[in-house]
């Protein structure tokens, strides 16, 4: 799989894990909302280093340098920044504002450093020293 393309399926499966964040909240109103933020930060600890959208997707996270399947332990230390951008919405009043406007920022951020990373790190990648790979593919390089 060429660079653009994991990036791209990298998207996707973020956007179904989004999906999936929604329903919870929903379905499950009002402790949803928890269970979504949980789901969040230990998604990438599931299915071998996958969260549902990476399952689907077939991508998997694995940590560097050793190539293991990520725990829950660098599931949440790569998603902590997202959760607490989603997290702020739980604050009455003033919450949804925060969630949009520092929300915002984080995701511009985090999708400047896939986009422009040769390797399609994100800066959760970094802080956990993981990376997302094609479960097909035999090294991450």
């Amino acid at each position: 799989m060429d660079k653009t393309s994991n990036k791209l399926h990298r998207f996707i499966a973020k956007l179904i894990d989004v999906l999936i964040i929604g329903f919870l909240s929903e379905m499950f109103y009002p402790y949803g909302f928890i269970a979504g933020l949980l789901y969040l930060l230990i998604g990438d600890g599931f299915f071998e280093g996958q969260s549902l959208g990476k399952k689907l997707i077939g991508l998997k996270v694995i940590t560097i340098p050793d190539e293991k399947k990520a725990e829950f332990k660098e599931s949440i230390i790569r998603n902590s920044f997202l959760a607490l951008a989603i997290g702020f919405a739980i604050i009455p009043f003033v919450g949804f504002f925060l969630m949009f406007t520092v929300g915002l920022f984080i995701f511009v951020v985090e999708g400047y450093y896939v986009l422009t990373n040769p390797a399609g790190e994100r800066l959760g990648d970094r802080l956990a020293f993981t990376r997302v790979i094609d479960v097909k593919q035999k090294s991450p390089r």
